[in-house]
């Protein structure tokens, strides 16, 4: 068992990252950003590129492309903020809704696999532990 743990975080999450990739692609025509995305936006209407951005850990530039992606397809529109005249509103369209319900099931499906195995206890230690690490990681980089 390899026990070196910072090579095998980036791994871990690049392997699950593809596989969701490829689910939710060729399931739903969308990448597991887009849908991280539109999970976001469903819980968060009216969010700003800015907000999306820090989910993932993005530049603007980059979420801005998949945020156009997303208003191509039709599954969110952009609205000018009224109190930022810069700043842009992000909004799930029902189709967007639509595609994110639809998504439900596979997401499920996909924690079930990758968590098949352990006993409930075991998997509220690993988030446990990978919410621990963002929220050290958060914490160091607000640190003088």
């Amino acid at each position: 068992m390899d026990r070196r743990l910072f090579f095998l975080l980036p791994r871990a999450a690049r392997m699950v990252m593809a596989r969701a990739n490829d689910a939710t692609i060729r399931v739903l025509g969308v990448s597991s950003a887009q849908l991280a995305t539109l999970a976001y936006l469903a819980k968060k209407p009216g969010s700003t590129m800015t907000d999306v951005a820090n989910l993932f850990d993005l530049n603007k530039s980059g979420v801005s492309g998949m945020v156009a992606r997303l208003e191509r397809a039709g599954l969110v529109k952009r609205e000018p903020s009224p109190r930022d005249g810069r700043a842009t509103l992000l909004w799930l369209t029902p189709k967007g809704e639509s595609v994110r319900a639809e998504s439900m099931p596979l997401v499920r499906r996909a924690t079930a696999e990758m968590t098949e195995g352990f006993t409930p206890e075991e998997v509220d230690v690993i988030y446990r532990f990978l919410n621990a690490i963002i929220d050290k990681c958060a914490d160091a980089e607000e640190e003088p």
